[in-house]
């Protein structure tokens, strides 16, 4: 690691399940099929929310569902005890610290206060207009900032009940928050593993590419890496579009992190990649949170042409 050490950052599971991830990442079944949902209100399904700062000045809210609860939609025990179940659950009902992040790198890079974002009656943003997709949204804090901000924005998570549960009522409950005359844009929710859903949606009329794609806390492991730059690559429309990935330079236990991610990036040598914001993170870890943008180089790829 050039030196560095490995932080103790983990998931939410002992040093003999994370050996046993790591054993199981070779590799697990990722064969959700790719869907698109449509949203509808479970009559007396109570959505509890409570406030979460995910830049200065901006509050939005964050649906509140325990592991406990997690695993009876899931019907998987198992999720009580971990965050991570390989071809089954990742992490989805948990809110994890790089989203925020990934709001505030969201802001600053298209020139966005948190005052009019969340005040202004009519909002003019270089996202108006765009089609952004956030990749394993979980919660979808980072991709509702630009739906707010005007874009068409399409969540993506591998579970359809973290969609139904989680994301699609919290993006509907920070929505009724902004000002009347502000314009709403549409929103759009795809289960299904990473693969697949970017053959569904490259094949079946949804236009297939995206100006903005965002994901957050995604590529803790190197199979995990692997699939989500290959729906990237999928997805993202040249010349202009980019990516911005949030994550953890360590995940340890499970492999991966942004140093990893960035390396298999470079290697790979479709994009240019850079860290554009970083955090250390508290408590003694000596981790860091890196946001890293991935861009189309001056001379597209022959993979594009």
């Amino acid at each position: 690691m050039d030196g560095e050490s490995a932080p103790a950052f983990r998931f939410n599971f002992g040093k003999e399940e994370a050996e046993q991830v790591q054993e199981e990442q070779g590799p697990p079944e990722y064969d959700e099929p790719a869907e698109e949902l449509v949203y509808r209100p479970e009559p007396g399904v109570p959505f509890f929310t409570e406030p979460v700062e995910v830049a200065e000045g901006l509050t939005l809210v964050k649906g509140t569902i325990s592991s406990d609860e997690a695993a009876t939609i899931l019907k998987d025990s198992r999720v009580a005890a971990s965050d991570l179940v390989p071809g089954k659950y990742e992490g989805g009902f948990k809110l994890w610290e790089c989203a925020a992040d990934l709001c505030k790198a969201v802001l600053a890079r298209y020139g966005l206060t948190a005052a009019e974002l969340a005040g202004a009656a009519e909002l003019h943003s270089q996202l108006q207009g765009k089609k952004v997709l956030e990749l394993g949204c979980g919660h979808g804090l980072p991709g509702i900032v630009a739906l707010m901000a005007g874009a068409e924005v399409h969540f993506q998570d591998y579970n359809g009940c973290v969609l139904r549960r989680l994301t699609a009522p919290n993006v509907i409950a920070n929505m009724e928050r902004l000002p009347r005359p502000r314009a709403r844009p549409a929103a759009k929710y795809f289960a299904g593993d990473w693969r697949l859903v970017g053959e569904h949606l490259t094949g079946r009329g949804y236009g297939g590419h995206y100006d903005l794609i965002l994901s957050s806390e995604t590529i803790y492991s190197v199979p995990a890496q692997e699939r989500l730059l290959e729906c990237i690559k999928r997805l993202l429309q040249p010349p202009h579009g980019v990516a911005l990935v949030a994550a953890k330079r360590y995940y340890f236990g499970v492999g991966g992190g942004s140093k990893s991610f960035k390396e298999l990036v470079e290697r790979d040598g479709i994009f240019e990649t850079s860290v554009v914001a970083e955090q250390v993170e508290e408590k003694g870890s000596g981790n860091v949170r890196e946001v890293l943008l991935l861009k189309f180089p001056a001379a597209i790829h022959p993979y594009f042409l």
